[in-house]
């Protein structure tokens, strides 16, 4: 059979219409076999995966190395950047899911790690979300096991429900996981470290009972407890996670809500673990939860309180630090060319004229 050569009108396709793995949950896996490394930068919408997209296609295309292979969506940052509250579930699934869509579209080919909140129901009504999130494209989702309220894992407050109610919570996970077909793989991840009700021997237990749960061969892909800093915790957390079962694959929230470098520079008098220190330690998939959010907030701040004190001389600086910058041209970011593009060949001789007798952008900066 003869093959089809790929044409320009595909290539443009590819572009706009944004594609989406197959089997996500199997792409992250073989990734995280080929490379023993998952590493994401934590974003809130659309544009953060895209740049996070392109910065990994480019460094790769030129040769570079690129320290992350993934992306992760953050539910903090959705709910602090979107809404300005709080990590308290303020958003719901059909919000979630609508947000989540266009971070797993723009961040094709990196594979996505979402959040799960705790579940958004209970172990019956969950049961939506799995499907949810396997009709998006998630390749690894994460259940937390908190009760009441349910928070930001670095937040005070915090309750665990019962490990046999999470029990159930990741069985109904897996079942319906069973009976869809999905690749998505579930990362279960317990808040015990820092709970009133739990503690590290508390998080150990629960880890251990999480990850032995079964569905007819199914079983969670990775285990993550959260709010872990401390090099002595994480010690005894692998070392007791690896002597239950020695291929457990761990996860550790490298999160931007603690101050890395300031806690093991006063308490150990050292410089915070790189990812291959963390690597070393049993960690295979790492993630900056809000990063693309700290690092926006910054930027809009001092943007504004510049404007603030200065004026249009604000803009004008900001224009001199993008001028020869990635993001610089602006309406590029926004995917504009390859649309105008479709409207010319789609249009024809009508809209190619039209383009050539309007002013307004056409490519230039």
């Amino acid at each position: 059979m003869e093959t089809k050569k790929a044409t320009q009108g595909d290539e443009l396709d590819g572009e706009l219409f944004r594609q989406r793995h197959e089997r996500p949950g199997d792409v992250f896996m073989e990734l995280l076999a080929k490379e023993k490394l998952i590493v994401a930068p934590g974003v809130y919408d659309a544009m953060g995966a895209q740049i996070a997209k392109q910065i990994y296609v480019q460094r790769r295309a030129t040769g570079k190395a690129c320290t992350f292979n993934a992306v992760y969506g953050s539910g903090w940052a959705i709910s602090g950047m979107l809404w300005a509250l709080p990590d308290n579930g303020f958003h719901d699934r059909t919000t979630f899911k609508t947000i989540a869509t266009h971070i797993i579209r723009s961040a094709h080919p990196l594979p996505v790690i979402l959040d799960a909140e705790t579940g958004f129901g209970n172990y019956v009504t969950l049961t939506q979300t799995v499907e949810a999130y396997h009709e998006m494209g998630v390749a690894l989702a994460h259940l937390e096991d908190q009760r009441g309220v349910r928070r930001c894992g670095n937040h005070g407050g915090k309750e665990c429900e019962t490990p046999e109610d999470m029990v159930a919570k990741i069985k109904s996970w897996l079942r319906v996981s069973k009976a869809i077909g999905t690749s998505m793989r579930l990362m279960a991840r317990t808040d015990a470290l820092t709970a009133s009700n739990g503690g590290l021997e508390n998080a150990i237990e629960r880890g251990k009972r999480y990850m032995d749960t079964d569905y007819q061969g199914l079983r969670p892909a990775v285990l993550w407890a959260d709010a872990m800093m401390d090099p002595i915790v994480i010690e005894k957390w692998v070392d007791a996670m690896h002597k239950h079962d020695p291929d457990m694959i761990l996860g550790i929230n490298y999160s931007p809500n603690k101050d890395w470098t300031g806690y093991y520079r006063t308490k150990y008098n050292r410089a915070p673990p790189a990812y291959a220190d963390l690597h070393k330690s049993g960690f295979s998939v790492m993630w900056h939860t809000i990063l693309q959010a700290r690092a926006d907030m910054e930027a809009s701040y001092d943007t504004f309180d510049d404007m603030a004190g200065n004026g249009a001389e604000a803009l004008w600086r900001l224009h001199e630090r993008q001028r020869n910058h990635p993001v610089g041209d602006c309406q590029r970011m926004t995917n504009v060319l390859p649309w105008q593009q479709l409207e010319k060949e789609l249009g024809g001789e009508a809209a190619v004229q039209r383009f050539e007798k309007s002013q307004g952008y056409k490519g230039q900066s």
